[in-house]
């Protein structure tokens, strides 16, 4: 029998390929569908690799993982790619010169991203023109204020480069070639490994390429993941590795079954709710009083009340009766309430 290929020891290459192919084929499909219908050419479609962990991270980082890719997602002979710097902005512009590099569409520094794009409209149009965005590590944790909400919506936050290297050209190309993991908070995490213009089997390659390193990433590795999907933009997810869903070494619930001793913890304090839940309620019954005399008329009574518990909504029931009798006794009592204008001319409220 032939030996199964596995990607990282774990992932079947004959399901991964299934998965691609159909996705492709299926993405492809509904692409051509939307651009018969509609005038203006739709958006790039990318194919995100999305793992789901078991446990959360505890915390969040704002500079992302880089990861290695095949077949790279931005080519700069078509996309324009911007360079956000520090200040003096002239200063990193003759850097690049210096360096012959010629694929950095745009440099802004950061007083013109407070001066010129300051405005929504001119972020808006910065973001619209760049299809990538590189900034120096130093000012990384400025630009989300700078910014806005807008980068992160769609998925183009500034990739962290440091412009001190001696190999300043091979550092700002690894950063283009490669694509980045953002780790969130939560459960899932969703990473572009290939577009829907690129061939299916280049999608593969770039899967056997970046899944190593996004799983040596993630806290815990394989024995934190609980399944991996590859899906589009727009697409449902297609499965094509899933943790086992017993409790043993790696399974779905390794390490999350509850022992015995915690049981019986929680048993025990079940017991104390529920008697606190009877001391309250023993204390909740009103007291009556009872005379020094025959008493056996006040024990029934109390009895009753004991049966019957008042809950409170016959007390307010109750409370907003006895306002109402009150209300209408001090009408009664007083007499009708003359107006303004009735007590000035000496005629009753109602009458000609």
């Amino acid at each position: 029998m032939a030996k199964t290929e596995l990607i990282d020891s774990h992932i079947s290459v004959k399901q991964c390929t299934r998965a691609v192919h159909a996705l492709h084929a299926y993405a492809s499909k509904k692409q051509k569908e939307q651009e018969e219908k509609e005038l203006l050419p739709s958006n790039e479609q990318y194919v995100w690799l999305q793992v789901t962990v078991k446990r959360m991270h505890p915390e969040h980082k704002i500079k992302p993982f880089k990861i290695p890719l095949k077949h790279p997602l931005i080519d700069p002979r078509v996309t324009p790619v911007c360079l956000i710097t520090k200040d003096p902005q002239r200063e990193y512009k003759d850097l690049l010169e210096s360096h012959k590099i010629k694929f950095i569409s745009r440099v802004v520094g950061i007083t013109k991203l407070k001066g010129k794009f300051k405005s929504y409209e001119a972020r808006r149009m910065l973001l619209k023109e760049n299809g990538m965005f590189m900034a120096d590590e130093r000012v990384i944790p400025l630009l989300p204020k700078l910014l806005g909400k807008k980068w992160f919506d769609a998925k183009k936050q500034p990739i962290p480069v440091c412009l001190t290297r001696k190999d300043l050209k091979g550092e700002l190309e690894r950063a283009i070639e490669s694509t980045y993991m953002h780790q969130n908070r939560g459960t899932c995490t969703s990473v572009k490994i290939g577009l829907l213009s690129h061939a299916p089997e280049k999608i593969l390659d770039n899967i056997k390429i970046s899944l190593p390193a996004i799983v040596s990433n993630m806290k815990g590795n394989w024995d934190n993941i609980q399944n991996i999907h590859i899906k589009t933009n727009s697409s449902i997810s297609l499965p094509i590795w899933t943790c086992e869903p017993g409790d043993a070494t790696g399974g779905r619930w390794d390490g999350m079954v509850q022992s015995k001793d915690a049981s019986e913890g929680s048993e025990s304090d079940e017991d104390s709710d529920s008697n606190d839940a009877g001391m309250d309620l023993e204390e909740s019954v009103p007291e009556v009083p009872v005379s020094k005399g025959k008493s056996k008329g006040a024990k029934k009574l109390l009895n009753e009340i004991v049966e019957k518990s008042v809950t409170p909504k016959e007390v307010k029931q109750k409370r907003s009766a006895e306002g109402a009798e009150k209300k209408k006794a001090k009408i009664v009592k007083g007499g009708p309430a003359k107006s303004a204008k009735g007590a000035l001319i000496g005629k009753k409220p109602g009458r000609p």
